[in-house]
């Protein structure tokens, strides 16, 4: 059968039809089974129980095109005319390729931040903005469509292939095949209950790999059976959270004059970017400013860092936040005092929504979005040249807030030739053919290159305010959103882990009459609001409206600070770093290192010293709710 006869071809028998399906689901068990290349099994029990794995779940991941194309022969047979071969060959093509295509994705997501296709990638996807975040150059984007157009003709021409004779279809011992295939289900099922009743890690970890794996548990089966139960690892069950933000109300006391406030953010930047030869400007600066050297963002993705920064909270509260549209305190104060606002992006404020939660209640015009027609390293540029002018047009009467999100540290680490002070460096950061093993000192000196321009930039607006004579005037805050890693512990990115890599970030506060100081402890964005809100005024204790501290207080002392990404909240400290599934799903679990990212050898010893840092935690993830833990 030709492609044209196509068209006009009546329905294929129902035997050809599970040939093409049989085939299709073949294929499958190959791109499942690449979820695993390179893995190490620890023993035969875990390699078979990836083999029954990877084919069961390639049979649950088809399932839906079979499904699809099953009742669309039923309803294609009862349609009148020409055509109907042709529509259930479309629907299998699609549904099938379609089924690659998202294992592929998902595939390509797990190998670069260690996560499956989850909420946030979802919400990434659906929200105006969030693709465009991901930075990826074009020769990532005509790489994507390649491929992808790729599965479709696979499967077009096994189509072809299959319903060109009806003979080439012989009968498929259908009983046989399904017995088989609930074997493997109940197996790999079976081994995965007892593997977490006894916490055994090789099938635990593996499992990690599948997504959407759903885990079978019984360990009150096992222990009466007599298996020795093991002790699982900790996990946060949130309720839901009904707000009361603040917990009382404020007692403000305006200054006679507020202080401006300039507040410099950039995508990726993480703590060892602060330093003379990269970042000379801010690292100059920094020395007649308050320089956090330990400072933690309250996240390991944009999304929770600005969230942290602006309103002092864990991010588990972005959610109600969002929902409620609810705006930090911080803004609502400022607002209260006349404050006029220049907010700028070299991305979008859509995604994540700040438009919805940090700048819901500011002006549409104030707010301004770069996001597209330059490079990032342009667009950083033409909006320093416009914060620049709003500083200068402003109402001299009223004090001003001005706000910028820097976008050309974010991959693909885009900077001018100008800022080029580490070579060599990758020409073109392609997703899904670069080695990153391999072009990880190239891609990272791209970076390094792009945190000089951004630094150029931060230059230009310290160097305004001292001519205007501002800079006594302003409290200047700079800040990475999150880190990056590159490879330095396991993986390139951010979004992944809670290494100091991917959550520790510069922390630069100039605030007018105070002295220079070096903090070296730790630090974190959660403590942005405590110190801005008493320089507005505010009265209350900071235990009122975040749960942070106030980084002017001589007193100051943070023993650990806390970072969040969609569905984890993770302790860093100085001695131990320990991640905990929050309402978690699948296999999920604890990971615990020392305060330098290494492995812990007793990590019950390790769990048990943060007892009361736990509770605390648990404790401040509902502080803010109506309904306590």
């Amino acid at each position: 059968m030709t492609l044209s006869s196509l068209f006009s071809a009546p329905l294929p028998s129902i035997r050809q039809q599970n040939k093409y399906l049989l085939w299709s689901g073949l294929l499958v068990v190959l791109h499942v089974a690449a979820f695993g290349a390179g893995a190490q099994f620890a023993d035969l029990k875990t390699a078979l129980w990836t083999v029954a794995t990877t084919i069961s779940y390639a049979v649950i991941y088809l399932l839906p095109a079979v499904v699809l194309v099953a009742l669309g022969r039923t309803v294609l047979s009862r349609l009148p005319g020409q055509g109907a071969g042709f529509l259930l060959a479309l629907l299998a093509i699609v549904t099938t390729s379609l089924t690659h295509v998202l294992l592929f994705a998902d595939r390509t997501i797990y190998a670069m931040y260690g996560f499956h296709i989850n909420g946030f990638v979802l919400d990434l996807v659906k929200t105006p903005g969030g693709i465009d975040s991901l930075g990826a150059s074009r020769s990532t984007e005509l790489t994507a469509a390649a491929i992808i157009l790729a599965f479709f003709v696979i499967q077009a021409a096994l189509y072809l292939w299959v319903i060109r004779k009806e003979g080439a279809a012989p009968a498929i011992r259908w009983r046989w095949l399904v017995a088989i295939l609930l074997c493997l289900t109940l197996g790999e099922r079976v081994a995965y209950g007892f593997s977490h009743a006894a916490n055994y890690p090789p099938i635990l970890f593996a499992a990690e790999r599948y997504p959407l794996y759903l885990p079978m548990t019984f360990r009150k089966l096992s222990a009466s059976l007599g298996i020795d139960v093991a002790s699982q690892g900790d996990e946060i069950r949130a309720r839901k959270i009904d707000l009361s933000y603040p917990l009382q109300p404020l007692d403000i006391k305006p200054p006679a004059k507020p202080m401006n406030v300039v507040w410099l953010v950039a995508e990726s930047l993480r703590f060892d970017m602060l330093d003379p030869k990269i970042m000379p400007a801010l690292w100059q600066f920094s020395e007649q400013s308050l320089r956090m050297e330990q400072h933690y963002s309250g996240g390991n993705m944009t999304q929770m860092g600005v969230f942290s920064m602006f309103y002092g909270l864990y991010g588990n509260y972005w959610f109600p936040m969002l929902s409620a549209r609810r705006a930090p305190v911080l803004m609502d104060v400022m607002q209260q005092q006349n404050y006029q606002f220049g907010l700028y992006t070299s991305q979008r404020f859509t995604y994540p929504a700040f438009d919805k939660t940090i700048f819901v209640n500011i002006k549409p015009e104030d707010l301004h979005e770069r996001a597209a027609g330059e490079v990032a390293w342009r667009r950083d540029q033409l909006n320093i040249d416009d914060l620049l002018s709003f500083v200068d047009q402003r109402d001299t009467r009223r004090p001003f807030m001005a706000y910028m999100f820097f976008e050309s540290t974010h991959a693909n680490y885009y900077f001018p030739d100008e800022a080029v002070i580490a070579r060599p460096y990758i020409d073109d950061l392609n997703y899904l053919t670069a080695d990153f093993a391999k072009d990880i000192g190239q891609i990272k000196n791209r970076y390094i290159n792009a945190a000089h321009h951004v630094d150029s930039q931060i230059a230009r607006v310290i160097e305004h305010l001292r001519k205007t004579g501002l800079l006594d005037q302003t409290v200047v805050i700079v800040l990475g959103d999150h880190g990056e890693e590159f490879m330095e512990r396991s993986r390139w990115g951010h979004s992944a882990e809670f290494n100091r890599y991917q959550t520790s970030t510069p922390g630069v506060i100039y605030v007018p009459g105070q002295a220079p100081r070096v903090m070296t402890g730790i630090s974190s964005h959660l403590d942005i609001p405590a110190t801005l809100l008493p320089l507005l005024g505010v009265m209350n204790p900071p235990e009122d409206y975040s749960l942070g501290g106030n980084l002017l207080d001589p007193k100051f002392h943070r023993p650990y600070a806390v970072a969040a990404d969609w569905n984890r909240i993770a302790y860093l400290g100085e001695r131990y770093k320990i991640t905990i599934p929050f309402n978690a799903t699948g296999s999920l679990r604890n990971e615990v290192t020392d305060g330098d990212d290494n492995a812990v050898a007793d990590i019950a010893a390790a769990k048990q010293a943060i007892g009361q840092e736990r509770a605390e935690i648990m404790t401040n993830l509902a502080r803010f709710s109506k309904a306590k833990y």
